[in-house]
């Protein structure tokens, strides 16, 4: 066998693999990816892995990248206090709304917001307040609030329409409780 037909052979296997490789990172970069959620926050509805509350969501990338973000929708996003850090939350504030948590109640421009979704926790815990969400941000929840590390606590309180990555759509791990992220507020 000549070098050339050799270098052909080579060629000829490394293509389809190269090729692979590239549709792999152009899906993982603008369609969907796995992330890892390093808390209990979203707990019960993102399950922890571990005792160290971990568990990996797969996140959509084209519901944020074409359409329109709602309140309720569970999603990715680069954490306003630190951009390397990725937070999963929920979306309870849109752009200029004005919210306000008491104990047991969120109430959003002076209208208790009716929540039955069962993952959600009935308490609010500690953090308790007002605030006003500027245009082009949103202002983000956990669903287990009583240690929710979210707006509320953040020095950033707010998440701009750029900082979110895609909507946090399927438990991957742990694989006992695979299953859809429930994207509404009301069960």
């Amino acid at each position: 066998m000549s070098a050339a037909q050799k270098t052909k052979e080579v060629l000829s296997w490394i293509w389809p693999i190269l090729i692979g490789v590239l549709i792999a990172l152009g899906i993982r970069e603008w369609v969907a990816e796995p992330v890892r959620v390093p808390s209990a926050s979203m707990y019960p509805t993102i399950p922890a892995l571990d005792a160290q509350k971990q568990s990996y969501v797969l996140v959509n990338k084209i519901p944020v990248e074409f359409g329109h973000l709602y309140r309720g929708e569970v999603v990715v996003f680069h954490w306003p206090d630190n951009p390397k850090k990725l937070f999963v939350k929920r979306i309870v504030g849109m752009p200029n709304d004005t919210i306000t948590v008491t104990e047991h109640a969120v109430y959003i421009n002076g209208k208790k917001l009716v929540e039955t979704n069962p993952g959600i926790a009935k308490s609010n815990g500690p953090y308790l307040g007002t605030w006003h969400v500027p245009a082009g941000h949103y202002f983000m929840l956990g669903d287990n609030r009583p240690i929710s590390d979210d707006s509320r606590l953040w020095v950033h309180k707010y998440v701009a329409r750029s900082a979110i990555v895609g909507e946090a759509e399927f438990v991957l791990l742990p694989i006992n409780k695979m299953t859809f992220i429930n994207q509404s507020l009301q069960g």
